[in-house]
Order: structure tokens, then C-alpha cells, then sequence
């Protein structure tokens, strides 16, 4: 009943429920790592759960949103406190970005207020997040809006007070990801530079899915978080998986809507401009695989960095006129 050590409650990089039924779940895609509550909701009824791999995940059924309780898309926050987090008024999509970075950095935005939550985080950072809070913010200021990431790590103590998870006296690694909302000039220069860094895994897909594009098999997994523990076999519990990422795409870009946009009148500008990007932006994941090397999405010369570069004007140009 007494624990001196918290991190030992810690088993899993991500938070087990308390329910019986799910005792053995020890995989999870890691797209609803920032949404626990409706990853939780949106596969109660699974018969069994992932244990040791992930597997096919076309078999176990996550459902379609229109089933899905509107409880699960709500937030704790009142729609005043979150116009005054996200904007009373935004004028232009450089708003949202702004919006994006205060978030990550805690600095306080226009209103002089605090950004402490975002329609695709449920709760605060995680503290892995604070390693890479520069990098994240700097792309989310040009219009790369993140909403999901981790760094590299090459066998780092188990003990590790902002990496760490499992059984003392092992080591984790995972390798580097970085999820987001692009622009479509964006996603093209993307596609160019991606080119010259095989090593990265990338999936990119648009609200309606009628553009898909990867260079990842179809339907198998990738390992993206794992752990090397005395006594056991490796465990692998964070996985990118293709077929779950187009359930959450869905989901993803539904909350631009549910809990953005319907902020505002709509026949706003605020409205519009979340519209406009809920209806025309890409959602992207990355996975840098040679995670011995650092984390190649962030280093000069980078995928992100590149696109930066070929890309910097196409945001200055875009006007709310021009948009709508």
C-alpha cells in the first residue's frame, strides 16, 4: 500500500486503466496517445486486447464515429475559457499557429492568458514533450501545427525520470515521431524532400481520404517505443500502425469542428478559418527508424527544416480574402 518509488507504478509508457477486463493490454497504436479517455471508449467492446504485438487491426472493430458517444469528443473546459485560450477573434491561420506555440511553450498568447489544452490533448504535456519544446515550436510558428511526438532513445535507464518505464534495471528505446497538420504547399514540399531520407517512414492523408500516400507497408505495424527488462522478453507497447491510423484520422480532423470552429458564429472569419484548414490541410506522421543516430526530423538538413526553407513564403501569401 506504500510505494517510495512512483515510477515503479509506472509499467507502461502509456497509463493502464484500472478495469480488469484489460489486465493484459500492453500495445497500443500511438496516435491516441494525447486522448486516452477515447481510445479507452472507442475499443470497450473489443472481446480481447492486444498482448506482446499488435497484429491485425482490421479485425478488432474501433467503430464508426457517428456511434461514437459525443461525452468521449467533449472537453472539460467551457466554451468562454476556450475562446479566450484560442482566440475571441482569429483574423488569419498565422493565429492558429500562434495558438500552437504557446501551447508548447507556456508563454501566454494575445490575451494574455495561459494555453493549457488543445482539441487533441486531454490532458498537459507529457514530460518527454519538454525535450523537444524548441524544435516543436519553431515549426509550429511556420505553420506546422504538431499534435502528437516523441524523441529518439537509445537505451535509456528504465529509472529515467522523464523517459523511463517497467521493471527496474532495464533499458528503453523508441524512435522518433512527429505528427501533425500540414498545409497542401506544405505536403508537397514535403513529398520532394522526404525523398533523400529513406530512413523515414511517412504517412500522409487528407480529411476525406481520397489522398493517401506512404512508403510503409500497407498493414504491418511499426515498433516505435520498446523495452529490454531482466528475465523478460522484449516489449514493444507504442506501435504506428496503418489501418488504426485512418480510424483516427477521422477523429483528428472531427476535432477541428467539435471543438474549435463551433466556437464561433458560423459566418465568422474565426469560423472559416478553422474550416479552411480542417478541410484542406494534411495530417502527416513521421517515423525516423535509426533512432542510434538522434532524431534526423529536427537536424539541419532535416525533412522539416528543408520543407521550411522551399515553403517560407506560402503562409505570408495566404490572406483571409485569398482563403475564403
Amino acid at each position: 500500500m506504500w510505494c517510495d518509488d512512483p515510477l515503479s507504478l509506472k509499467t507502461l509508457p502509456w497509463k493502464a486503466p484500472a478495469s480488469h477486463k484489460r489486465c493484459a493490454e500492453d500495445v497500443r497504436p500511438i496516435f491516441w496517445a494525447q486522448r486516452p479517455k477515447s481510445y479507452i471508449h472507442r475499443s470497450k467492446e473489443w472481446d480481447d486486447f492486444p498482448n506482446g504485438r499488435w497484429g491485425n487491426s482490421s479485425s478488432p472493430a474501433f467503430g464508426e464515429l457517428a456511434d461514437y458517444h459525443l461525452f468521449y469528443l467533449r472537453t472539460r473546459w467551457k466554451p468562454e475559457r476556450l475562446r479566450v485560450m484560442w482566440g475571441e477573434e482569429l483574423n488569419c491561420p498565422e493565429d492558429v499557429f500562434h495558438v500552437f506555440e504557446c501551447y508548447l511553450t507556456g508563454n501566454r498568447n494575445k490575451n494574455g492568458v495561459k494555453v493549457t489544452s488543445l482539441p487533441w490533448n486531454d490532458d498537459e504535456l507529457a514530460m518527454e514533450t519538454s525535450l523537444l519544446t524548441q524544435q516543436l515550436a519553431a515549426i509550429n510558428r511556420r505553420g506546422v501545427l504538431t499534435i502528437n511526438s516523441q524523441p529518439a532513445v537509445n537505451g535509456r535507464s528504465s529509472s529515467d525520470p522523464v523517459i523511463g518505464w517497467g521493471e527496474k534495471g532495464g533499458f528503453v528505446y523508441q524512435k522518433a515521431y512527429l505528427e501533425f497538420f500540414c498545409s497542401p504547399s506544405f505536403m508537397r514540399a514535403l513529398m520532394t524532400v522526404l525523398v533523400d531520407y529513406p530512413q523515414v517512414n511517412y504517412h500522409i492523408v487528407n480529411r476525406q481520404g481520397t489522398e493517401n500516400m506512404t512508403n510503409c507497408d500497407s498493414y504491418q505495424p511499426i515498433a516505435v517505443t520498446w523495452g529490454v527488462f531482466p528475465g523478460m522478453e522484449i516489449i514493444q507497447p507504442t506501435v504506428v500502425d496503418p489501418v488504426s491510423f485512418h480510424i483516427w484520422k477521422d477523429e483528428a480532423f472531427m476535432l477541428w469542428g467539435t471543438h474549435w470552429a463551433s466556437l464561433y458564429s458560423p459566418e465568422s472569419t474565426s469560423h472559416h478559418i478553422i474550416s479552411h484548414i480542417q478541410n484542406t490541410y494534411y495530417l502527416v506522421n513521421l517515423v525516423d527508424n535509426d533512432f542510434v543516430s538522434g532524431n534526423v526530423l529536427f537536424q539541419v538538413g532535416s525533412p522539416i527544416v528543408g520543407v521550411l526553407r522551399l515553403s517560407h513564403t506560402c503562409v505570408k501569401n495566404i490572406t483571409v480574402k485569398r482563403q475564403f
